[in-house]
């Protein structure tokens, strides 16, 4: 059962992707052209139970071997952007991470399949600069932190020792693509985790990990 914190992948792949990734934002010089700035934006999501551990999720992603319960949820999110883009320097160099924004997001999930309840969460997001891809996509990631609360008990949360807590504490991962034909428009994959906190707020068998998709649209 899911319960702990999400750290550093140790795939290969995954490591080359990070400071790919890095690279690009680092070597977008103070000359790059920056988009208009967004302050609002609202999401659709759809997500499906994944049964693996919360560290464990690249790897197995990257193998192909997830597999899900029959427990989903679809819902919708509204997030405002706090503290509008802002470079992180380099030290010792002329360049910096450009673009990064902090957001705080709230969402309302309804859950059904082998559990049917309501769920709300709040949380505050880290979102990268955009880096470029190719042919006009471009991407962002963004990591948030904050909290999760069930209308009722979730059905497959905890085990036969732990009972399901509805209060936990919420981690969100995404990635936001973009393309350059449609601006104001993202699809955006994501993982939704709640957990105890190594069993500071509930006891460590209890958490979840659902795995989906999103379609966010900027608002005006």
């Amino acid at each position: 059962m899911p319960r702990r914190f999400f750290r550093p992948p140790i795939s290969k792949t995954l490591w080359f992707l990070q400071i790919s990734c890095l690279a690009s934002l680092g070597l977008a010089g103070p000359t790059a052209a920056q988009s208009p700035e967004r302050m609002w934006h609202v999401t659709g999501y759809a997500s499906r139970w994944a049964n693996t551990d919360l560290l464990d999720v690249p790897e197995r992603s990257f193998r192909g071997n997830l597999t899900f319960e029959d427990a989903n949820f679809v819902g919708a999110g509204l997030a405002r952007v706090i503290v509008p883009s802002f470079s992180i320097p380099v030290p010792g160099t002329d360049f910096a991470f450009r673009g990064n924004r902090i957001e705080i997001e709230g969402q309302v999930l309804r859950h059904f399949g082998s559990q049917s309840h309501w769920e709300g969460t709040v949380a505050i997001m880290f979102r990268t600069g955009q880096i470029p891809l190719f042919g006009g996509l471009s991407v962002n990631f963004a990591v948030g932190e904050g909290l999760s609360y069930a209308s009722e008990r979730p059905a497959l949360e905890g085990s036969f020792r732990v009972e399901p807590t509805r209060f936990l504490n919420y981690l969100a991962f995404e990635a936001e693509f973009s393309h350059a034909s449609l601006p104001g428009v993202y699809f955006v994959p994501r993982i939704h985790h709640r957990s105890g906190i190594f069993g500071v707020i509930a006891p460590r068998e209890s958490g979840s990990n659902f795995i989906g998709a999103g379609l966010r649209i900027d608002l005006p």
